[in-house]
């Protein structure tokens, strides 16, 4: 097991134990039975807040009621990919075109947190102003690709498609550029890492050609980051 991840196991226990002890004194951020509060800063807890919030919906309604988005409850619906507790997403710190998505409540949560990370990385290595992001949609109802009979994280719109990234000088950074050498490709890959930070599974250009012009970013997963 890698140290970080040790290290990370002993942080989190300290907390815990201090939360059950000492509620009075120990900050909300770093209290991880209080829910995870999306304009807080983020702490070592924070990762144990998103794992505890992607089990409990209450909580995650919770952290998502923080979200600097627009979110509309949508109905439940049934059939062949049935959503529960879903949401529309519009708005927030960046722009999303199309203006909205359908999101599961922890595709939600996870995108308030990647597009304010997303703004913030690049102004700050890049100099540049994050107005917008380009999608190719969340929720659709399919198998994965070349797995029939194995649904599709779309079919539970827990996952969505981004394909570009919109700048405030107009300039449009698609994820077709990828291999682009210079600051574009260099931004691209560090949104793509950066990614791999807020959702639980990335995959980009480089994991194979069927994601050549779109990143995959779903919530959950197992941690692949490719």
């Amino acid at each position: 097991m890698p140290i970080r991840r040790i290290l990370l196991g002993i942080v989190v226990l300290a907390v815990a134990i201090a939360a059950a002890q000492h509620r009075r004194w120990l900050p909300a951020p770093w209290d991880p039975t209080q829910p995870l509060d999306l304009r807080a800063t983020v702490t070592l807890v924070t990762p144990l807040k998103k794992r505890l919030l992607e089990a409990d919906p209450g909580l995650c309604a919770a952290a998502l009621a923080t979200a600097p988005l627009g979110v509309r409850r949508v109905p439940d619906s049934f059939g062949a990919c049935p959503l529960r507790d879903a949401v529309r997403v519009s708005g927030g710190v960046v722009a999303t075109h199309p203006s909205s998505f359908l999101a599961s409540c922890r595709l939600a949560v996870d995108w308030a947190m990647f597009a304010r990370d997303a703004a913030a990385l690049a102004h700050s290595r890049f100099g540049r102003t994050l107005t917008g992001i380009d999608h190719l949609g969340s929720y659709a109802c399919r198998d994965v690709r070349g797995r029939p009979g194995v649904e599709s994280s779309h079919g539970r719109a827990d996952a969505i498609d981004v394909s570009a990234f919109v700048f405030a000088d107009g300039r449009r950074l698609s994820v077709s550029d990828w291999r682009e050498s210079g600051a574009d490709g260099a931004l691209l890959h560090a949104l793509r890492d950066l990614a791999c930070q807020d959702f639980g599974l990335v995959l980009s250009p480089d994991y194979n050609a069927d994601h050549a012009g779109h990143l995959h970013l779903q919530a959950g997963g197992f941690g692949l980051c490719r």
